[in-house]
C-alpha cells in the first residue's frame, strides 16, 4: 500500500469511527478521545488529519450530500422508473457498503437536532430530496406510471420508507432489504407495470 492509500484508508477509518459515534451519542456526547479510540489512533494523530471535531462533522455532511445528489444523475423512462432505478441502485450500493445505511440516519439527525452548528443544519438541509422528488411524482401521475395523489405526500412517504429501511439495516443487515419492486409499488398506478 501507497503512503496515499494509507493516509486515505486512516482518514476513512476515522470517517467510519466518527460517523459511528455521532449515531451513538451525538455530536455534543462524542468526545475526541472517543473519536482517536474507536478509529485506534492518538488523539494527536486525528487532530493531524480533522484539527476540530466540527470539521470532522462538516466532513460527513457534505459525504452525505454528495450521496443526496445522487437521485439527480438518474435516467429515467418515466416517473415510476425513477423511482425503481433509484431504488435499485441504493439497495445494491448499501449491501456492499453499510456505511451508506448509516449516513441515512446521521444526515436525518443532523437536519433536525439542536446539538449541530446552525450553519451545518442549513447545509445538510440545502438538499431536499423530498421536493426534489415531486417532479418524478407529477412526472409519473402526468405518463400514467404514478397513482393519483397529493404530489408531496407520495414522495414523502417513498423517502419516509426508504430511510426506514435504511435505519433497520443500520441496525440489523441480517434481514435482508425488500425487492425494488415492493418499494415502487407503493406510487404505482395500478395499471402501469415496469
Amino acid at each position: 500500500m501507497t503512503r496515499k492509500e494509507q493516509k486515505e484508508a486512516r482518514k476513512n477509518q476515522i470517517i467510519q469511527a466518527t460517523l459511528d459515534l455521532f449515531i451513538e451519542r451525538g455530536y455534543y456526547g462524542t468526545k475526541t478521545n472517543q473519536i482517536s479510540r474507536r478509529a485506534g489512533i492518538s488523539e494527536g494523530l486525528l487532530f493531524h488529519y480533522f484539527p476540530t471535531k466540527e470539521i470532522l462533522l462538516e466532513e460527513l455532511v457534505n459525504i452525505g450530500l454528495e450521496g443526496m445528489r445522487m437521485p439527480m444523475q438518474i435516467e429515467a423512462k418515466n416517473g415510476l422508473d425513477f423511482f425503481y432505478q433509484f431504488t435499485k441502485i441504493i439497495f445494491l450500493e448499501v449491501e456492499k457498503n453499510p456505511f451508506i445505511a448509516k449516513m441515512f440516519i446521521f444526515m436525518g439527525h443532523v437536519v433536525r437536532a439542536e446539538d449541530i452548528p446552525e450553519k451545518l443544519r442549513r447545509l445538510a438541509a440545502s438538499v431536499d430530496t423530498i421536493i426534489f422528488c415531486q417532479n418524478w411524482v407529477e412526472a409519473g401521475q402526468k405518463d400514467g406510471s404514478i397513482r393519483k395523489g397529493d404530489v408531496m405526500s407520495l414522495s414523502n412517504m417513498y423517502w419516509c420508507a426508504v430511510h426506514g429501511i435504511m435505519e433497520q439495516y443500520a441496525l440489523r443487515p441480517e434481514i435482508p432489504l425488500p425487492e425494488p419492486e415492493w418499494m415502487v409499488d407503493m406510487l404505482r398506478n395500478a395499471k402501469e407495470q415496469i
